[in-house]
């Protein structure tokens, strides 16, 4: 007896099938996308317990809480094939790592080095400074005008903190000098843009007419079978006739052909078979396919006329760039009234459809430049989402659940880019990174997509854009971070003016040109020529051959984007120029931001200016030109701009800074000897592209009207 249990607890009998069944559905459960490691311990196992789906309970699973086991969650693992948008995160994210560890090095030793030696030579690439600058500081350029301040200090009062949003570098003492001698009566109270940002957007829009409730489409009562689900909710369902089938078609390819393909939360596949087939054969209701339908059909007709329609007014003979509708009443505005009036039914709903229909909402307040109803409704996208995410078991590896992936990293995108451009709060929702991983948008593409994607490169450019405007928040943040660490230290050295050192600034650069140097070829260009196409698509253009509209004009082979505003207007399909002048601009615009200290310290504290940071100065005033956002065609469909919002001020401040460069002594010898032989002429056409944009925004956003008041006071241009 005692030999025999001996033997039994030596050499225990294999495990029946019940058992080995259990112990395979832990196993997979351990590699399933809830990313649950389980580490087992010599203890029998409840074979009615492992048997039991993971709950995903945290910090501890049910399962493991029970059977008295260690359990850790770990980041889901992509696992299919097309890994574009997680290899350029993980890189983003890598790189921020050894930003950080350097970081750290370079900021301890700079807090204990209290002065600079000779200042660096200029690479033999960029024109150098007159002999007697180069062995010394820029501090001999002290004949400024009469609007420029003297050095500002903590002592003074007022302490240097880097924002990423243009409206605060009006704060600058310098510049705030310039405007309150310029345009004191259209600039308003400077005090108060040091506030949150939200109470900046509300002031703009204060006074501004909503959009008209009258524009609505003409209803009949539904008449016809309708499916079990839907008599038993018992709504009253209605059609429109002037909303055929064949409309209806036309309107959801023109959305999913232009805005799906930069905002991609929606699926083409699921909205015809699903969404669509139900409207048009049972009507609409306040129900989420419904409000779906209507918002997609209205952000339809908004493509069409905001691509093809016509402008809605001229400036000295030259039509602007906004088109459809009118200054009051943009396109698709009645098909948005009738999914207001439904929407009510399903806002307070917590699920993936009502994050889309929010999301949806908020891109066609964006495109009518209805910046508190877009930033309001982005903020409710972002909370249901959290909810979804949160309160909900997730099959990542699903369709759904992909869907779910690709709604949250809109939201994301959204959320990060108002904070950054317009230093509106956070929601939290970035904190949900890890548990949710990242979209493969590797379920199957139906064949309007896939071709697309041949042909614009949306994924591609989706995924880039995700990782530059991760790489934007992290440089924001590391500037704020080093910023606030100086900013207690009074400026003795050139180091401590209130702002980033040299390092940090050098190691910021870094991140960006690598993130550059990594893009993939298809979306590859010159760095001084950011006109034209892709380097692997030059001469190329067989595959812009298939359009949207077959009236479409061919490509120019050469050329992609052009400085001559009244040339005839190129036509691409999917947004093709717009989504290469999205990636490009924003590359631009991070550099400027990276760069904009080296401004900041040359107007503030010219006598601690070294050859680095003139040379730092000079690179951000580069990095301002020829910007393919502002340019032909890209410009003149601005209904269609990705994040019209924040722009207009971004070309504010750089405005600003280029008629500073013109009278402030130090920004001007940078300009003349530093910039390059060919800057003069760029910053000319640059100037007239901003000074463009801005005032053919004027009459529809607020926020363009408010910064034309304040251009038009120093540069001499006509309404």
């Amino acid at each position: 007896m005692d030999s025999a249990s001996s033997a039994t607890s030596s050499n225990p009998p294999p495990p029946t099938r019940a058992q080995r069944g259990a112990i395979a559905t832990q196993r997979r459960e351990m590699h399933s996308t809830t990313s649950m490691m389980i580490f087992r311990t010599p203890k029998p196992l409840d074979i009615a317990s492992v048997k039991q789906k993971c709950d995903e309970q945290r910090p501890k699973c049910g399962l493991c809480s029970r059977m008295k086991l260690d359990c850790r969650y770990r980041e889901p693992q992509p696992t299919k094939k097309d890994k574009t948008l997680v290899e350029i995160l993980d890189y983003v994210k890598s790189i921020d790592g050894k930003f950080d560890r350097v970081l750290d090095g370079n900021l301890s030793r700079a807090s204990s080095h209290q002065g600079f030696g000779p200042s660096q030579k200029s690479p033999s690439s960029q024109p150098s400074l007159t002999d007697a600058a180069e062995g010394s500081s820029f501090g001999s350029f002290l004949n400024r005008p009469s609007y420029q301040t003297n050095r500002v200090s903590t002592e003074e009062g007022w302490q240097y903190r880097h924002a990423s949003a243009a409206h605060k570098m009006l704060t600058w003492p310098a510049i705030a000098q310039l405007l309150l001698q310029t345009a004191p009566s259209n600039v308003g109270d400077l005090n108060s843009l040091r506030d949150e940002g939200s109470a900046f957007v509300v002031r703009m829009q204060k006074g501004s007419t909503n959009l008209p409730l009258d524009e609505v489409l003409p209803d009949v009562p539904f008449i016809g079978m309708q499916t079990q689900a839907s008599r038993v909710a018992g709504g009253v369902r209605t059609t429109f006739p002037t909303l055929t089938r064949e409309r209806m078609q036309n309107l959801a390819k023109a959305y999913f052909d232009s805005f799906n393909f930069i905002y991609p939360f929606m699926d083409r596949q699921n909205f015809l078979s699903d969404t669509l087939t139900k409207v048009q054969t049972e009507g609409f209701d306040g129900d989420n396919e419904s409000v779906i339908a209507l918002l997609v059909f209205a952000l339809g007709e908004l493509a069409i006329e905001g691509y093809n329609g016509t402008s809605i007014e001229r400036h000295h003979n030259r039509d602007s760039g906004v088109r459809g509708g009118t200054s009051t009443k943009p396109p698709g505005l009645a098909l948005f009234n009738e999914a207001r009036k439904k929407m009510g039914f399903v806002l307070t709903a917590c699920d993936l459809e009502n994050v889309q229909i929010l999301s949806l909402a908020a891109l066609y307040y964006a495109c009518c430049s209805r910046h508190v109803e877009f930033w309001r409704m982005t903020v409710s996208a972002s909370q249901s989402c959290h909810i979804v995410i949160n309160c909900n078991t997730i099959d990542w590896d699903s369709p759904k659940g992909d869907l779910i992936q690709r709604a949250y990293w809109h939201c994301v995108l959204m959320e990060t880019t108002l904070h950054l451009e317009l230093d509106l709060p956070l929601t939290g929702i970035t904190a949900l990174e890890r548990h949710v991983g990242l979209p493969s948008f590797e379920q199957p593409f139906c064949e309007a997509d896939a071709t697309a994607n041949a042909q614009s490169h949306f994924k591609s450019h989706y995924s880039s854009q995700v990782a530059l405007r991760r790489l934007c928040a992290t440089l924001h943040n590391h500037i704020n971070e080093s910023t606030a660490s100086s900013g207690d230290t009074p400026a003795t050295s050139t180091d401590n003016f209130g702002g980033p050192s040299a390092n940090t600034i050098k190691l910021l650069a870094s991140q960006l040109t690598e993130w550059r140097g990594n893009l993939p070829d298809i979306l590859q260009w010159a760095e001084d020529d950011p006109t034209t196409f892709p380097i692997s698509q030059s001469r190329n253009t067989s595959g812009f051959a298939q359009s949207i509209d077959p009236k479409l004009a061919s490509p120019s082979p050469e050329t992609l984007f052009f400085t001559d505003l009244d040339k005839e207007l190129l036509n691409f399909p999917y947004l093709y120029d717009i989504q290469v002048a999205l990636l490009r601009t924003n590359y631009y615009y991070a550099k400027y931001i990276v760069y904009r200290p080296f401004v900041y310290k040359a107007l503030h504290f010219p006598d601690l200016m070294t050859q680095e940071d003139a040379m730092g100065a000079a690179e951000c005033l580069r990095s301002c030109l020829n910007w393919p956002l502002t340019m032909n065609p890209a410009s003149r469909r601005k209904r269609l701009i990705p994040y019209l919002f924040c722009w207009s001020q971004n070309f504010l401040g750089i405005l600003l800074i280029f008629h500073m460069s013109l009278h402030n002594e130090m920004l001007k010898k940078i300009r003349a000897q530093l910039c390059g032989p060919n800057f003069e002429a760029e910053v000319g056409i640059s100037i007239e592209l901003m000074l463009d944009w801005i005032r053919d925004l004027k009459s529809t956003d607020s926020i363009a009207m408010w910064c034309w008041k304040i251009v038009r006071e120093i540069y001499p241009v006509g309404d």
